[in-house]
């Protein structure tokens, strides 16, 4: 029996491995289970294994304290090999068992993903290529901690690492963390060079654990040390000469455009199937508010020809409703507020603004006539809300106009009620 074969069967890898895909599957089913298109659940993917990391490098720090505990360290001076390479073995159980769990996570989350088109690769890969300086940071751990701080150390370090780097407000430490929490709409694709530095940056700590293991041998630890500062000051480097961003807009170079009744929806190609949705509910929407002059005739995703006076529209969830559609395109007739209420969070207090539920409630009772009107306005208002639906068309279209008008100032009051 190989050498590798007998850490494999000493070591975790029995039980961890069908552990670890079971968490794999468990860590791809999180979240609301849907993604839009590929580029979305590229970053879903970091964000939904990210346990797994730390899990893994706990495993590998177990599987080598194991051996230093049955004094392998001991026999391995009577092989004919480097005794770097028997360290390295003894890793290879627990970085099986991680990337399984990541094929697993990969596997459950490309189910839920609707859109055509393939995820950002290079984004992906980042995912099971962090387990590699997980592994050999366990190693390290494994070799020098004693045996019963070994995992909970391994797995707390590697933790805080990835929590503290993607929560950082510094967007260079977010992005030497590798967890990708704003990537990727279907407007947006990855920078190449930040990836690229993300890759050199999981090299650099991958070498220096290495580096790390072979400390009892001088001569050998130097040169992946060198190695490794060179490799992370180019990632450094690299990361810092975009700025730290992740993403850039994509060119708009194609859409997918449906016309009806004067009505236009293009979208991005990788959620084409939309568009009749879409289309179906713009023209239930100009049918149901002509009389406040909803006659938009063009509704484009975002990202798509910027600048263009149009309604934005995007991908549809599934479960969604024509109600709901037309809901969301009815959002473009209640009035911002005006510059004069700006503040640094929001909009400040204006005599108008206490209107805006009943607004909302009116617009959702033209859609929706038979939802009750005490579940579209707050309880002390559904008075308010009775009295103006039961009021004439004239009267209505009178007061919604006039409330348009209080919102272009501070000081103008609400309309009264018909």
């Amino acid at each position: 029996m190989t050498p590798l074969l007998i850490a494999l069967r000493r070591g975790s890898t029995p039980i961890a491995l069908p552990a670890m895909v079971l968490l794999g599957i468990c860590a791809g089913s999180r979240g609301d289970g849907w993604s839009a298109d590929w580029g979305r659940a590229s970053g879903q993917l970091q964000q939904h294994g990210v346990l797994l990391v730390p899990l893994t490098a706990t495993l590998a720090g177990w599987d080598m304290s194991r051996d230093r505990r049955t004094s392998s360290p001991l026999l391995v001076h009577t092989y004919p090999r480097s005794p770097l390479a028997w360290l390295l073995v003894n890793c290879v159980g627990a970085l099986i068992a991680g990337v399984a769990a990541w094929v697993a996570t990969f596997a459950v989350t490309a189910v839920d993903v609707r859109g055509t088109g393939g995820p950002h690769w290079s984004v992906v890969l980042l995912g099971p290529f962090c387990l590699v300086p997980a592994v050999l940071v366990g190693a390290v751990a494994g070799r020098y901690l004693p045996r019963y701080l070994t995992a909970p150390i391994s797995a707390v370090a590697v933790w805080l690492a990835l929590a503290f780097g993607s929560s950082s407000t510094d967007p260079l430490v977010a992005r030497l963390s590798t967890v990708h929490r704003e990537c990727c709409d279907v407007a947006s694709q990855p920078v190449p060079a930040t990836v690229t530095g993300q890759w050199l940056w999981i090299t650099a700590l991958a070498v220096a654990a290495l580096a790390a293991l072979t400390l009892s041998n001088p001569a050998r630890a130097v040169p992946p040390a060198v190695m490794a500062v060179a490799t992370a000051v180019a990632a450094v480097t690299l990361i810092q000469s975009t700025g730290a961003r992740l993403t850039e807009a994509r060119p708009p170079a194609a859409e997918v455009c449906g016309s009806r009744d004067d009505v236009t929806v293009c979208m991005w190609p990788e959620h084409a199937e939309d568009v009749d949705a879409w289309l179906d509910a713009a023209g239930r929407y100009r049918v149901l508010f002509a009389d406040l002059d909803a006659h938009s005739q063009l509704h484009l995703e975002n990202g798509l020809r910027p600048g263009a006076a149009a309604q934005r529209v995007g991908p549809v969830r599934p479960g969604t409703t024509e109600a709901d559609l037309v809901t969301a395109l009815a959002r473009a007739l209640v009035p911002p507020p005006p510059r004069c209420a700006a503040t640094g969070r929001g909009a400040g207090p204006y005599p108008a603004a206490a209107t805006r539920a009943l607004l909302n409630g009116w617009l959702a009772k033209r859609i929706r006539p038979d939802v009750p009107a005490a579940q579209l306005v707050p309880p002390d208002q559904v008075a308010q809300l009775d009295r103006l639906i039961s009021s004439s068309g004239d009267q209505q279209r009178r007061w919604y106009g006039q409330l348009v008008t209080a919102h272009r100032d501070c000081v103008t009051p609400p309309p009264t009620l018909p």
